[in-house]
């Protein structure tokens, strides 16, 4: 992609924003990132305008679009990001234009290298683009996503586990084996004391909890010591109350014991 074409998407962004929507943004992100101030429904008009006025589609191997997609995630501002995850979901992966098992190590990269680093682009990334992704290529493709549970990167290891939000409820409908696959990754990242590692583990088991209230009740109990207090109430949110409030306080009583223990 010429600079000439990305600055040509760059403007139909700018053109389309205003300060109060950038300002709401970097507020509430807490100015982690910068932000143009374009709506979704501007985003993805832009998109699109921009995809046809430009002839990409036309002009271009599907390797080489995948490529587009990826230098819009390195762009600095959220907006230009979101423009490539879209592109990945909307275009290129319903076309078939990209290969799990070539495209998900440069996923992976846009992570470790640093241009996946909020939890809005990371969700973003994941309920659209990567979602998209398992949806079409199945079992192989979730399965490699779920290995990033092991990851050194705060937001790939959150990726792990939300990429499957919108799949969670749904349980073992998805594949043989897709909820002791994700057990196993939540037994990875709930051992993160990091805020959004928790909160993303938290969330995925949730959902996992409208098919599989049991089976997430007994891994809550088992692992109990290792949420936050804001990872295990996202854990049981959805839980019938009683049952919710009883994982809640035996947790307040292990935290409690071992505090006690440690003195």
């Amino acid at each position: 992609m010429t600079e000439n074409t990305l600055h040509h998407l760059q403007k139909r962004l700018n053109d389309a924003s205003d300060t109060k929507t950038k300002d709401w943004w970097e507020r509430y992100l807490k100015h982690v990132i910068p932000f143009r101030g374009v709506k979704m429904a501007g985003i993805r008009r832009a998109l699109h305008d921009w995809l046809e006025a430009e002839a990409i589609a036309v002009r271009l191997t599907p390797t080489a679009q995948v490529g587009v997609a990826l230098e819009l995630l390195r762009q600095d501002h959220a907006e230009d990001k979101l423009v490539g995850i879209l592109m990945l979901q909307e275009a290129l992966i319903p076309a078939g234009a990209v290969d799990w098992q070539r495209n998900l190590p440069q996923f992976a990269s846009l992570f470790d290298d640093g241009y996946i680093y909020d939890w809005n682009t990371c969700d973003w990334f994941c309920v659209k683009a990567l979602d998209a992704l398992v949806r079409l290529e199945g079992e192989p493709c979730a399965r490699a996503i779920s290995k990033w549970r092991n990851a050194g990167n705060l937001w790939r290891r959150r990726a792990a586990s939300v990429a499957f939000i919108n799949l969670a409820k749904h349980g073992d409908a998805n594949f043989d084996g897709f909820v002791d696959m994700m057990l196993e990754t939540c037994a990875a990242t709930v051992r993160s004391e990091e805020r959004f590692a928790q909160t993303g583990t938290g969330w995925t088991l949730r959902e996992l909890s409208l098919a599989e209230q049991d089976r997430v009740v007994d891994f809550i109990k088992r692992h109990s010591a290792l949420f936050s207090a804001e990872g295990m109430r996202y854990a049981t949110e959805k839980m019938p109350k009683e049952t919710g409030e009883r994982l809640r306080k035996s947790r307040r009583e292990t935290m409690r014991h071992t505090r006690c223990s440690d003195m």
